[in-house]
């Protein structure tokens, strides 16, 4: 233990011998690592982001419907009704991290101006809920998962008006106040509207539902359906998404124990968008990583070899005095691995300073594959990604010192002593 304390001692004093060798090799690691940790923390915000945002605009963290909605419910959406829906929503909010339900009433129907008609996907909302879901906070920033950019929202005392996707608006040519008909089919087949006048219009992450959604009070689409008191499904919030599933095996064992007929989806399960983006932000990210594998290897390792040669007669006389060919080898090694480690937390540590001021100002970024409007990101950093970064450099410079390492425990000491 001794002995490797006075390596250790002496390998330390052996880092900044060369100043200039020294302190490029921890340039390396410092601009590397606090590049990485910047991309990193860039793609971890955008991935974020867009989750909160789907989540709170389309599907909430969970989906409840009857058994068989999520496979068939599109061929018969009459046959897979929640019933008695005040009841569900009271058993549902009373399991652990729930926060809140939010019912939805889906319908396909036409709806026509008095210059166009275009087919439309009509939802049925609780305006309150709705609300509540669409204006949450992500981290410290408020952010609005659907942004009312002209006009206002749904409101329950005013059961015909209606607010319209961004690109329905334009293409049926209507503007806020203009009168709307909005015609569907009952469950027996029989063809009934209404007439509506627009209150405002929307926009979300996803173009095409802004170009065929429009949103109708939850009374009012239950109105012209003829149903009562019946949705298609509840979305369920829950107070962090690192719960989410926690909630869900509580809620499938709720509805299984109750026999209730429900069945519980997680949000990815209609996150298609969200998976598709998130595995090519993956795919660059990893070819990012495996390039400054690559970078930190090269760089270091010619370092050190250099290193090793101007004190090839340091070694040889190392050995010539006693000392073994293992205590060469992993006197490299510890330099090795206090430049890796010391660069490794310098780079964190400046990173993590960069991250905060890029953070501060923002970066504006236009709209995302599929979407509609820009967005501000800025760096997030999470445990997992800073340790992942710190043991890449760390690891990085371990295996770039194993070559010269080789190399120098395996000079013959008459030719090392006698090297010029």
């Amino acid at each position: 233990m001794n002995v490797f304390l006075r390596l250790l001692k002496l390998s330390w004093r052996n880092i900044f011998r060369n100043k200039r060798r020294g302190l490029l090799t921890l340039s390396i690691l410092i601009m590397g690592s606090t590049g990485l940790l910047l991309i990193g923390g860039f793609f971890e915000n955008i991935a974020q982001g867009y989750r909160e945002q789907f989540i709170h605009s389309q599907t909430g963290h969970l989906q409840v419907g009857r058994e068989g909605y999520f496979e068939k419910g599109a061929s018969a959406p009459f046959d897979y009704l929640i019933k008695n829906v005040p009841e569900v929503q009271e058993e549902i909010e009373k399991v652990e991290h729930v926060l809140y339900t939010v019912p939805r009433l889906k319908f396909s129907g036409m709806a026509s101006s008095d210059k166009t008609s275009v087919s439309v996907l009509a939802l049925g909302a609780d305006p309150i809920r709705e609300h509540k879901m669409g204006d949450h906070t992500a981290g410290n920033t408020r952010v609005k998962s659907m942004n009312i950019i002209e006009g206002k929202d749904l409101d329950s005392s005013d059961p015909y008006g209606a607010v319209l996707g961004k690109g329905l608006m334009k293409a049926l040519g209507l503007k806020i106040g203009d009168p709307l008909n909005l015609i569907t089919t009952r469950e027996a087949g029989a063809i009934d509207g209404m007439e509506l006048h627009v209150r405002g219009a929307f926009e979300t992450i996803l173009k095409d539902f802004d170009d065929r959604g429009i949103k109708v009070t939850l009374g009012s689409a239950q109105k012209v359906l003829g149903i009562e008191n019946e949705v298609h499904n509840l979305l369920v919030l829950i107070d962090d998404t690192r719960n989410q599933d926690e909630v869900h095996q509580n809620l499938a064992r709720l509805f299984q124990s109750k026999k209730m007929g429900l069945e519980v989806i997680p949000w990815q399960a209609q996150g298609l968008v969200y998976r598709q983006s998130k595995a090519f932000l993956d795919k660059i990210y990893s070819t990012i990583l495996f390039i400054m594998c690559i970078i930190f290897f090269f760089s270091i390792a010619n370092t050190i070899n250099m290193a090793v040669l101007e004190r090839t007669r340091e070694f040889g006389t190392m050995m010539a005095i006693g000392n073994s060919r293992s205590t060469i080898f992993l006197v490299i090694f510890l330099e090795a691995a206090l430049l890796g480690l010391l660069g490794s937390i310098l780079g964190l540590l400046i990173g993590a300073g960069v991250s905060k001021l890029v953070s501060l100002l923002g970066i504006e970024m236009p709209p995302a594959p599929n979407g509609t409007s820009g967005y501000i990101a800025m760096i997030t950093l999470t445990p997992k990604l800073m340790v992942e970064i710190g043991c890449l450099a760390f690891i990085s410079t371990l295996f770039a010192s194993l070559i010269p390492g080789y190399r120098a425990c395996h000079f013959k000491i008459t030719r090392a002593l006698g090297y010029v």
